[in-house]
């Protein structure tokens, strides 16, 4: 049952490492209690506004026939695009043109579906990567459309 399956990984764990150093778990849990949740709320903040700096760039960049989620949690944004465009063959354009990087959605389906969607991660970029690279993907769109 799961009670030995969990002694068994117990038993792993202590022979790979015999166990975590006492000075680690002080530190751990120093910062677990008195920081972590304060460091939580500003990435919640942070994260919430690039997020909303993004879908702000998609409404002004994006072409007729683009559309894209609006996530309440997470660090990507889902764009669809018309259908008969492929988010591989868009990514290989814009490495080569426009410089925008994201994930063509097609390897996130198991039957291969959905080539017609991307993945933008609004995470690491600030708002000015932001507009630049939504002006950029959204050029190179309509230029395929």
């Amino acid at each position: 049952g799961a009670s030995e399956v969990i002694s068994r990984l117990v038993l792993m764990k202590q022979a790979a490492d015999l166990h975590s150093a006492t000075t680690n778990q002080i530190v751990t849990h120093h910062v677990a209690s008195t920081q972590f949740d304060s460091h939580v709320a500003k990435l919640r903040t942070t994260y919430q506004a690039r997020r909303d700096h993004l879908l702000k760039a998609l409404s002004r960049e994006m072409p007729e026939g683009v559309s894209w989620t609006k996530p309440e949690g997470g660090m990507f944004i889902w764009l669809t695009l018309p259908e008969a465009m492929d988010g591989a063959d868009l990514l290989a354009q814009s490495l080569q043109s426009e410089r925008v990087a994201f994930v063509p959605g097609r390897a996130f389906f198991a039957d291969g579906s959905n080539g017609n969607t991307i993945r933008l991660s609004f995470s690491c970029a600030d708002e000015a990567a932001i507009d630049e690279g939504m002006k950029r993907l959204g050029r190179l769109i309509r230029a395929q459309a």
